[in-house]
Order: C-alpha cells, then structure tokens, then sequence
C-alpha cells in the first residue's frame, strides 16, 4: 500500500512540474516575437506593394494593399500589447523596452498607412493635398525605421530574450 501512495504521489508530482513548466513557457513574452516579427514582415510587404501600385497609379490595387497591411499592422501591434503586458508581469524590464520600441515603431507604421488611405480620397480633388499626405505617409516610415532599427538591435545583443523564427 505504501508504494502505491508513494508512487501516485511521485507522479501527481511530475504532473504539477510539467504543467507548471509547461504553463511558464506558455506565459512568457519572447514567444509573441516570432508572430510580431512575422505579422510586421507581411504588413511592410504589402505596404511596399500599395507605394508601388500608388507609383502606377492604380488606386484600385493601392487601396487594396494599403488595407492589408494596416490590418496585419494591427495584428502586429495587438501580438506587442500582449507581450509587453506578459513582460510587465514578470517584471521583464529588457523586454519591456523591446516592446516599447515594437509599439512606437507600429504607431508610426498604422500613420503611414491611414495617411497613404487618406491621401487617396485627394488624389483627383486636391492633387497638392493628397501629395502632402503621402508625403506624411513616407515620413512616418522613416521615423519607424528607427524603431525597427533599435529593436532589432536588442535582438542582436540579447539573442537569448528573443525567440526567433
């Protein structure tokens, strides 16, 4: 009988440290990267796509691409609060930097692209302003770019906080 308890004990034991570990790693921020990473690559290629076809003049298709890249922006930007709210529980001070710079560099992404979406009701009305919005529009890439650049940074001095694709 002694064996048996010590044995169902044993393994209610292995139960509760698999899970706990398993629910640690479930809890932790560096696993939102990799989908961040990815949700801003697919945004910043449609993004590209939208100035291209802008380029041409194919509006149709601008505001096409635009739309997809805002919404994959926001995925992005959502994927970020969670994990800077997972970095802020566990007082993840690295990482919640990380995730400051992600935000601010998605803040000015979302800009970029309303202004590009903005500009295009201006396109055959007021030639000038719309011209003034796309121009905002590359602006605020521009600002992102340090962002981008910073975060990236982290991510090459501290390879071990961020979980990569």
């Amino acid at each position: 009988m002694n064996k048996k308890l010590i044995i169902g004990i044993i393994i209610i034991l292995l139960i509760i440290i698999i899970g706990y570990v398993t629910i640690n790693e479930f809890n932790k921020a560096d696993t939102k990267v990799p989908y961040i990473n990815s949700h801003i690559q697919k945004a910043n290629d449609e993004y590209n796509q939208a100035v291209d076809f802008l380029n041409k003049k194919n509006y149709t298709n601008t505001i096409q691409h635009i739309n997809e890249s805002y919404k994959e922006y926001m995925l992005a930007k959502e994927n970020t609060e969670e994990a800077m709210a997972k970095s802020i529980k566990t007082n993840q001070s690295l990482q919640v930097q990380y995730f400051n710079y992600t935000i601010t560099e998605l803040d000015y992404k979302i800009n970029a692209t309303v202004e590009m979406y903005n500009g295009l009701d201006y396109v055959k009305s007021n030639p000038s302003k719309a011209l003034s919005l796309f121009r905002n529009s590359e602006k605020n890439m521009e600002n992102a770019k340090e962002y981008s650049d910073k975060r990236s940074l982290l991510e090459e001095q501290y390879p071990d906080n961020f979980l990569k694709e």
